[in-house]
């Protein structure tokens, strides 16, 4: 069964993030989160020397915009507000729509989790089973994704599919552990083939979207399916 918590906000999601790629510190406000979200602070691993860092950034950000501490803090709040609808964030144990089933003769499993649901996004990673923690390309595999039993033919090709992470530039041996994900989509037909043993597919989870009032206009039915 999936999880039934959704995120809420991009602070959840961001803060989240933040810690983990920084442990030993703590955000004190929506810049220092929004700052610290692209991971490009790379200095030395200590409270001092990232709070130098943010203050540097905090003060190219005064000049740019010819403003105040408080405006661009508050900016920043306005940017984080919004409901999260991001691609590639890895799941907190609650979160809505994460599915994990066990891969045959093996200790890991997939996990399937949502990405941004108004693009229709789904992420695939890897877990060991006994644990639920993220692995890295644990075996050797080929991936593939395609049209689902719904789809029209020719709609789609099928197409083998890489981390998500080496479509922007990242050396899958510079993965982060933990970090490799795959792109799919709902409603997709998903193949895993493994060397000896027998092909898993599965379908990515179609997520609902919200009924809209039908348009005042006379309505022909027709099959859905023939």
């Amino acid at each position: 069964m999936p999880m039934t918590t959704p995120r809420e906000t991009l602070r959840d999601v961001y803060f989240d993030a933040v810690r983990k790629m920084y442990p030993y510190y703590t955000p004190k406000h929506a810049f220092e989160i929004l700052t610290l979200t692209d991971g490009l602070y790379k200095g030395v691993a200590s409270v001092e020397g990232i709070t130098e860092y943010l203050e540097d950034e905090m003060q190219s950000m005064i000049a740019f915009y010819k403003g105040s501490r408080e405006a661009i803090i508050r900016k920043s709040e306005k940017t984080l507000s919004v409901e999260a609808d991001i691609t590639g964030m890895k799941p907190r144990p609650g979160d809505f729509g994460v599915f994990i089933r066990p891969i045959p003769d093996s200790k890991y499993s997939i996990r399937l989790f949502p990405g941004s649901k108004a693009a229709s996004e789904y992420c695939l990673d890897f877990v060991l089973s006994s644990t639920g923690e993220p692995v890295n390309s644990p075996f050797k595999f080929n991936l593939f994704s395609g049209p689902g039993p719904t789809t029209p033919v020719g709609f789609a090709p099928t197409v083998g599919l890489r981390p998500l992470e080496c479509a922007f530039g990242i050396a899958q041996k510079d993965i982060l552990p933990g970090a490799e994900k795959f792109l799919l989509r709902d409603g997709q037909l998903c193949t895993l083939q493994r060397p000896g043993h027998k092909d898993i597919q599965f379908t990515v989870p179609i997520r609902r979207r919200p009924e809209l009032p039908r348009p005042d206009v006379v309505v022909l039915e027709l099959p859905e399916y023939i």
